[in-house]
């Protein structure tokens, strides 16, 4: 649900949504601000009233689902794609503005849990170290990435190891190890909001074994814990991510339905 009207319409948990009838947990992205609004204004409040009703509308929606919803809210911020991204000059709006979004979540919706997820690695030119971003433990309930085969690439057991450990020139986590260590340390469980292979960079099975076996690994509920993930299995950009029913990288699609 990445834009404004996403936000409150929620599409997916309608009664002709594809979710309508799920009863299991559930990550719900939505944005945060779009195209002509700023950081600025929402640490004023001037969208606590679209962020209430979609508060609201979650809240009335989920009623008698047993699962639990995980609210990501302004997920990747610290990328360059969304109209939600930060800049240096943002970090004291976008902590104020988190802030207010978690009262309203307490308010109206305080059964869900709120997600904090920055990129798994800040580009070079954004000039700030992402954790400076962060609201504090008392204001999120669980820190998530996305996760891809890329950037670098990692075919090899020994490569996908050193990405896992890898921090960028701020010393911010860059590697999916070093991100749960930073969950660990605020005391938080954590979460991979987004994985899988790209395609587009090639079609390794070990990627798929190595990240089967840090969840195994990792799994549980409490701080520096993974608490759930989530497979982008999504055909786009030539089906660079998907693994079924169609795919293009095969062996790490078969290599997938032998783990899972």
């Amino acid at each position: 649900m990445d834009n404004n009207a996403g936000q409150t319409a929620l599409w997916p948990l309608q009664s002709d949504g594809q979710y309508r009838d799920w009863m299991g947990d559930l990550d719900l992205a939505i944005g945060a601000i779009d195209r002509g609004e700023s950081w600025s204004a929402a640490a004023r409040g001037d969208y606590d009233e679209r962020w209430t009703a979609s508060l609201q509308a979650m809240a009335d929606i989920w009623t008698g689902r047993p699962g639990t919803l995980y609210i990501r809210f302004a997920h990747e911020f610290n990328g360059t794609w969304y109209p939600w991204s930060v800049t240096a000059a943002d970090r004291d709006d976008f902590i104020s503005a988190w802030k207010r979004f978690r009262a309203l979540q307490i308010q109206y919706f305080p059964a869900a849990r709120l997600v904090f997820t920055p990129n798994s690695e800040t580009p070079g030119d954004r000039g700030f170290d992402w954790r400076t971003f962060f609201p504090g433990s008392q204001y999120v309930d669980v820190i998530s990435i996305p996760y891809f085969n890329a950037w670098p690439y990692a075919s090899t057991v020994d490569e996908f190891w050193d990405r896992a450990v890898s921090v960028d020139a701020y010393g911010a986590p860059r590697g999916i190890q070093a991100h749960i260590q930073f969950a660990r340390s605020v005391g938080l469980p954590f979460a991979v909001s987004e994985w899988g292979p790209n395609a587009r960079f090639g079609d390794a099975p070990v990627f798929m074994e190595q990240m089967n076996q840090f969840f195994r690994e990792n799994a549980g509920a409490g701080p520096g814990q993974l608490l759930y993930e989530i497979l982008f299995n999504v055909p786009i950009d030539g089906n660079a991510f998907g693994l079924m029913p169609s795919t293009n990288a095969p062996l790490a699609a078969e290599r997938y339905r032998e783990l899972w």
